[in-house]
């Protein structure tokens, strides 16, 4: 009787023990405090000086193409701009609602933090000139594993 109870134990417990395998991060804050910084101080893209520009605003309907886009780009086990679908990032952030007319995209992947991929951004030339671009207005970020996403855009 005591050994039937022990497996009736196991048995409810064991799938609360189950751990969901995907790590997703709450980035809004820390993403946009981050993007602002850098576009406060102004910064070096490659050999261009790209001076301070205006903070972005947070934008939720970009967050949502950010992250629906860093998920797919974790499940289907790839890394472009365009998803295997031939979507685009325009084409992603208007399907879910997103009255902007410009928007630009950075992603990365291999990065357990947000420090690491922001350093990585900055360095990249064209990554870091597409957060110090003065066009944008907006942000929306995502985030699932190691997969980063943000989006830009503004409705000029």
């Amino acid at each position: 009787m005591i050994k039937l109870f022990r497996l009736a134990i196991i048995i409810v417990f064991l799938p609360a023990c189950h751990k969901d395998t995907n790590v997703v991060r709450t980035v809004k804050e820390e993403m946009l405090a981050a993007v602002n910084a850098l576009r406060q101080t102004g910064c070096t893209c490659g050999n261009t000086f790209m001076p301070p520009v205006k903070p972005l605003q947070w934008n939720d309907t970009l967050a949502k193409a950010a992250q629906a886009h860093a998920r797919d780009m974790d499940a289907n086990n790839y890394f472009s701009h365009i998803s295997p679908g031939g979507t685009s990032p325009i084409q992603r952030t208007m399907a879910l609602g997103y009255a902007g007319n410009y928007v630009t995209e950075n992603i990365a992947r291999g990065y357990a933090e947000l420090g690491p991929v922001m350093t990585a951004w900055e360095i990249s030339e064209d990554h870091c000139k597409a957060m110090m671009d003065s066009l944008q207005t907006e942000l929306g970020a995502g985030n699932i594993n190691t997969y980063w996403v943000q989006e830009f855009g503004s409705r000029r």
